[in-house]
């Protein structure tokens, strides 16, 4: 009796995952964007990692398009996602920053934004909007 109750646990997990799509131990899904607004047509390096990925390094031209990706929330808490953002001759001048923390009491429009300017960082979300400068360069 125990095997058949466990077997009908897991079967009804896997038939809620193919009729609903999702995966019970995935949270809400947030997606970050990155774009170069340096000045004098500069590149932008950025590369972003969490404990368990590394989304690899990424060249931002001027005027070109963002990079983008999404992650899910862990449903136990704890996402983290930090990235450096690199710009100048050789990407030498930098900046390291924790750019998604999973903080469930804070609403954030599941969007994170980074504008990377001569003078640092700016970021928003879909529910504060404006830009606001976050990180300097280092």
């Amino acid at each position: 009796m125990k095997n058949i109750s466990i077997f009908l646990f897991v079967f009804t997990l896997c038939m809620i995952d193919n009729v609903y799509g999702g995966n019970l131990l995935k949270g809400e899904k947030t997606t970050l964007y990155f774009r170069n607004g340096l000045s004098y047509k500069k590149w932008l390096k950025v590369h972003c990692k969490s404990g368990n990925d590394d989304m690899g390094v990424h060249y931002l031209k001027p005027g070109g398009i963002d990079y983008t990706f999404s992650v899910h929330d862990n449903v136990f808490g704890g996402t983290l996602i930090w990235c450096t953002l690199s710009k100048g001759p050789d990407y030498k001048v930098s900046s390291r920053f924790d750019a998604y923390k999973q903080n469930n009491d804070k609403a954030h429009g599941k969007s994170y934004n980074y504008l990377a300017k001569d003078d640092g960082i700016y970021h928003s979300n879909l529910v504060e909007f404006k830009l606001h400068k976050k990180f300097d360069w280092k």
